[in-house]
């Protein structure tokens, strides 16, 4: 897969797909901006995958991800377009409004929400059940207007070869290795193919067209198997930023505040500790949060002595925390003290220089 830095300048990226895609004309670009836009969905989605997957996987999931995409915009600038933005303030509250949206629609799906909007119809006097038919309809026609910001299949085969990923063919199923460093062999014995060859991509393209109900039994399973684990993983990173965020605003509190495994995973719904594990991989990946130090300092090993480990256990069984955490509590708030006296201390000092 082409290295993630030839993605920083996305007008460079541009040309370059472009250009690449002008070598192959017996593959159809209706718009070069949907084969752009394929290319980036595209190669967020294979880095994020830990497994050989259908071909055909990837595809629906990347029509998946442009048609939330074109709704999430299509929906926030529908429900913002009469909000006021006299001020600075109010067009700040309708940006962030607007980005609110796009964020639930990537996340839940736009019928996951759409209860949410029927309301948005203008029609006071109609039923809720009326209220909803409008809305769906409104829906309908999001949906029908998406199309032509899908990617199609000839399209799709231009982004695989472009961003030289490894597709294989085992049986009569075609696969897409992930990229993920966390990626597990399952499927040993491939066939690989080069992606070069026009009438190649031509081919694997008619293949990508046959409707995933006319497949076999086998193939089917293996397709709807891997769309629901790209889904899970794409829901994964999307968490992920929201993780990140939080996290970052408790560091940025007065006093600063760690918000550790255990707050993380009960605000964010209960999350599991298997899901927990693997977002804050990816974190570490994207340079989002610092990597764990593991290596224990050999000098940090203390004893204490008898009556203060004593009074120290006594202590941790009252408020209901381990010894060591009860310790390090305890040396927190006399670092705390001192840099408040110390901060006196200067204080009192300025002032009675400039009394002076």
């Amino acid at each position: 897969m082409r290295p993630a830095s030839e993605f920083t300048n996305p007008e460079a990226l541009a040309k370059s797909i472009l250009s690449f895609a002008q070598g192959y004309r017996s593959l159809l670009v209706p718009q070069p901006k949907v084969l752009a836009d394929t290319v980036m969905t595209l190669g967020m989605l294979v880095p994020l995958s830990d497994k050989v997957l259908p071909l055909k996987s990837y595809f629906n999931m990347v029509q998946t991800l442009q048609r939330s995409a074109y709704m999430a915009r299509a929906l926030s600038l529908e429900v913002t377009r009469d909000m006021p933005v006299g001020t600075p303030d109010e067009v700040a509250v309708r940006d962030a409004r607007a980005r609110d949206i796009e964020n639930e629609v990537r996340q839940f799906g736009i019928t996951g929400i759409s209860h949410q909007f029927a309301q948005l119809v203008d029609n006071s006097h109609l039923s809720d059940d009326e209220r909803q038919q409008v809305w769906r309809r409104r829906e309908e026609r999001l949906a029908q207007d998406a199309q032509q910001h899908l990617c199609t299949e000839d399209v799709f085969m231009l982004a695989c070869a472009f961003l030289d990923l490894d597709v294989a063919k085992q049986g009569s199923i075609y696969y897409l290795k992930g990229e993920s460093p966390d990626f597990k062999e399952t499927k040993k014995n491939r066939n690989p193919i080069a992606l070069k060859d026009g009438k190649t991509l031509k081919s694997l393209s008619s293949g990508l067209g046959r409707p995933t109900d006319d497949r076999g039994t086998v193939e089917r399973g293996q397709i709807e198997s891997g769309y629901n684990h790209l889904a899970k993983l794409n829901q994964l990173h999307n968490t992920m930023l929201d993780v990140v965020r939080w996290i970052k605003e408790g560091e940025r509190m007065n006093p600063p505040v760690t918000r550790t495994k255990v707050m993380v995973r009960k605000h964010f719904g209960d999350m599991s500790h298997t899901d927990y594990e693997r977002i804050m991989s990816m974190a570490r990946r994207e340079g989002l949060i610092s990597f764990r130090n593991r290596v224990k300092d050999p000098s940090n090993n203390y004893t204490l002595r008898q009556h203060n480990h004593e009074f120290i256990v006594e202590m941790s069984k009252k408020i209901g925390r381990t010894p060591q955490k009860t310790l390090d509590d305890f040396i927190e708030d006399m670092r705390k003290h001192l840099d408040k006296m110390a901060a006196l201390k200067a204080k009192k000092k300025t002032m009675a220089g400039s009394g002076d």
